[in-house]
């Protein structure tokens, strides 16, 4: 095997610049987009993960085209995802915000030109593959109510109507370490899944900036951290049942490399290894959005939803109706998968709820599975079906960020399970 990494900035160079909430005039930390590339005798695959919340399909349509025309791989050996980030510029538009194409053509290039640093940069590789577990940093922040609605990230008074935690949390964290013959830290893939909300509205790298921090202070700064954001959906870094919790990015980056670091001096030698990829695009549905507006007209639904985002009009249903025109009812959803050795990695263009993570896991055959988020596009929140029986909740109710049929993250993961089985018995590369 052989292996490269490059990361570059991605930091605005112009300020102010449109964020989620607002202008950031100032910048707490940098923004990266972190690269590596992996091959060996017949596979080249490279992926690159950006500080920002959302990569959109076209976008990762460009990169890859960028990356195509300058070195000899194919678009889709190209896994473009993001850390979910939320401190950055505006990637996305919403109805209170409109994107801001110049950062955007600015990251465009950017990403590019990491990957083909990284892919400029490959030497024999050795890898290996552990992983712990770390259950102080990510929380559940679906609750059941005692009238049997969802409730997400509640407080104050709507901590009195709960009941219990609509599900569980996949504490598990995959690292995945790359030296050189010499025995020398190249890299590393930590994957994870947990949101990434600290700072929104200014610019900052929040928790996977300080987890890469934290681990070249052990490592050395050319040992370069890509962060691979895991089914994060329904997960966030704050404890809604602990009011002393100090729910900021040093604690979760902190806790994250502290628990990477005992993943690494457990590791067994690194070895080497072959790679593979493969992908498959589906065509999935929407949701009936005329029925989604007359079911969003009912008080216990509007109450069980962020206030702040029907005060900035984002529930606009009449955008979802346009989209849906134009898009002939549905979305292209494309589902990757590769492996580096005997792990294997499930990459998913949707805010993916943790269950499916685990069912991927649990079914694939390869030794460790981890899946990936925000990767290759975005098509919102994906829940389970179960999610969708009780009313309320951000992530279930039907908006721009949440739109698909209620069995699309079922088809995604029994397509990534077929494509795995099939990358694993060497069907194809």
């Amino acid at each position: 095997m052989q292996a490269g990494f490059h990361h570059t900035d991605i930091t605005p160079t112009t300020l102010p610049i449109r964020t989620y909430l607002g202008e950031a005039a100032a910048v707490m930390d940098p923004l990266s987009a972190q690269a590596a590339a992996f091959g060996d005798e017949r596979t080249l695959f490279t992926m690159v993960c950006l500080d920002v919340v959302i990569i959109e399909a076209h976008l990762v349509a460009d990169i890859r085209s960028r990356v195509a025309s300058q070195r000899d791989i194919p678009p889709g050996h190209i896994l473009v995802c993001t850390t979910h980030n939320h401190a950055c510029p505006a990637v996305i538009s919403r109805p209170s915000f409109a994107k801001d194409e110049e950062y955007i053509e600015f990251l465009c290039e950017r990403a590019a030109e990491a990957v083909v640093g990284a892919i400029d940069r490959l030497e024999p590789a050795r890898i290996a593959t552990g992983s712990g577990l770390e259950h102080r940093v990510s929380f559940n922040r679906r609750f059941i109510t005692r009238d049997d609605c969802i409730v997400s990230q509640p407080t104050g008074g709507a901590l009195t109507r709960v009941l219990c935690n609509e599900n569980v949390v996949d504490p598990e964290l995959g690292v995945l370490r790359v030296q050189s013959e010499a025995g020398q830290d190249l890299g590393v893939l930590v994957n994870f899944g947990c949101h990434a909300v600290h700072h929104m509205g200014q610019l900052s790298a929040g928790y996977p900036g300080v987890l890469r921090d934290r681990l070249q202070d052990q490592l050395g700064e050319n040992c370069q951290v890509v962060f691979l954001n895991g089914p994060c959906g329904n997960i966030f870094h704050g404890n809604f049942l602990d009011p002393h919790l100090k729910d900021t990015k040093e604690r979760t980056g902190s806790m994250l490399a502290e628990t990477t670091m005992r993943i690494l001096d457990g590791m067994p030698k690194p070895a080497d290894a072959s790679v593979g990829v493969t992908s498959c695009t589906l065509r999935v549905a929407y949701r009936d959005f005329e029925q989604a507006e007359r079911d969003f007209a009912d008080p216990d639904v509007q109450g069980n939803v962020f206030q702040s985002l029907i005060q900035r009009g984002w529930y606009d249903y009449a955008a979802l109706q346009a989209m849906a025109r134009e898009r002939e009812g549905g979305e292209d959803v494309e589902v990757q998968v590769f492996r580096l050795g005997k792990t294997g990695f499930a990459a998913m263009p949707a805010e993916y709820f943790m269950e499916f993570g685990l069912r991927i896991k649990q079914e694939s055959p390869f030794d460790r599975t981890y899946v990936v988020s925000l990767a290759n596009g975005w098509v919102g929140y994906i829940p389970t079906q179960e999610a969708f029986a009780r009313q309320g909740g951000h992530e279930t109710t039907t908006a721009l960020w949440s739109k698909m049929c209620h069995d699309a993250g079922d088809q995604m993961a029994s397509t990534a399970l077929d494509l795995l089985q099939r990358l694993h018995a060497g069907t194809q590369s």
